[in-house]
């Protein structure tokens, strides 16, 4: 009777360990494998940020989706979020569109509660910052959106369709892509004046001659760019991370202005910023892409930089979410790309340790001489 209760306790204490890691601790062993990158250059290491970035994590809403798969991709993202954030200690985390699956179909009640859930998901301590982004699934795409659903992102979320951000001299301008349309409504309009804004201070910082009475003054840094939409680009056929899209759909055309930025806004957006890198979601899928620009005032020198695409962060969408690690200075960056556990990977431990458990539970005592 003795030798029961103990293979019994050996059983329920296997199975309890194997739910605990399978379900908490598998994030945390992942999540340590990956590292902060280092930058080469010198540098003054009160000016290194530390910026983890994320995208497309489509928070399920009301009309789509069965409620066990929200809840079981909510609770993998939270515990991935939640382990990033205890190992890493980032100081600002900037979630790069799409946040939600059904921002744009929701009512007034219904955003509240998706963006108390979002909050709830992926909590930050005090010290840490977070910035987000809006994409076409949070208030839909240009000619899509509905009346306050931008004004209620905007409000909720503090996320105008411009927003320039300075931290330890780093400087980061983050668009909303619908906003690049460039026809003459509001949103389009505000952004466009915003723009010329931050190109103005910007340009003053570089260089004294351009500035005027009253505009900000900051130290100079090529800004880093942040948005939804990736750049122009024609389709993803230069893609060739390891994570980059299939090769069944690698081929197919962006719909401009759906799929990407139009050439216009790209050139755009390059002229008045000369972005030192570019980041970007709504793929879903890795990408690495190298830009070079000639812009009106450098025609000698061209303007180089390279853009990433932000691998989605849900399980819904990818079999292998990712996220990055970007450590940054006024002068230089370093990306690092990180990987979440994969569900195959994670069922299968499950098997092998209930094996395991199983064997040990019921393997016949051995007797010896």
């Amino acid at each position: 009777m003795r030798r029961v209760t103990k293979k019994l306790l050996i059983f329920v204490l296997g199975l309890l360990f194997t739910f605990i890691y399978c379900e908490f601790l598998v994030y945390y062993v992942v999540a340590g494998q990956c590292s902060w990158p280092t930058i080469e250059q010198p540098h003054n290491d009160s000016e290194v940020l530390k910026a983890f970035i994320l995208a497309d994590t489509h928070l399920l809403g009301p009309r789509k989706g069965h409620w066990l798969d929200k809840w079981r991709r909510e609770w993998q993202m939270h515990q991935a979020f939640e382990a990033i954030m205890m190992i890493h200690k980032p100081d600002v985390v900037f979630v790069l569109g799409d946040l939600f699956d059904e921002g744009e179909w929701s009512n007034d009640i219904q955003f509240k509660d998706y963006v108390d859930r979002f909050h709830r998901l992926f909590p930050i301590p005090d010290e840490t910052l977070m910035y987000v982004v809006a994409g076409n699934h949070d208030i839909g795409f240009h000619n899509n959106i509905r009346m306050g659903s931008d004004r209620r992102f905007t409000k909720q979320l503090n996320s105008t369709a411009v927003q320039f951000i300075t931290l330890k001299d780093s400087h980061f301008v983050m668009i909303n892509s619908m906003a690049m349309e460039g026809d003459s409504c509001s949103l389009c309009t505000k952004a466009r004046n915003e723009i010329i804004k931050v190109g103005g201070v910007l340009k003053c910082s570089e260089n004294p001659d351009f500035c005027y009475e009253g505009i900000k003054k900051v130290r100079y840094s090529r800004p880093i760019l942040m948005q939804h939409f990736p750049l122009y680009r024609k389709s993803d056929e230069t893609c060739t991370e390891p994570d980059a899209p299939p090769l069944s759909i690698r081929n197919k055309p962006f719909r401009l202005k759906i799929d990407a930025l139009s050439k216009e806004a790209t050139d755009y957006l390059v002229s008045r910023l000369k972005p030192r890198v570019v980041f970007g979601g709504h793929t879903h899928h890795g990408c690495l892409q190298h830009h070079e620009y000639r812009t009106s005032e450098s025609s000698s020198l061209p303007l180089n930089f390279y853009e990433y695409s932000v691998p989605s962060f849900s399980w819904r969408n990818r079999p292998d979410p990712k996220y990055m690690l970007v450590t940054i200075t006024p002068s230089s960056y370093s990306v690092n790309k990180c990987g979440l556990p994969k569900e195959t990977t994670i069922a299968v431990t499950a098997v092998i340790m209930i094996v395991v458990v199983l064997w040990f539970s019921i393997r016949p005592k051995r007797f010896g001489r």
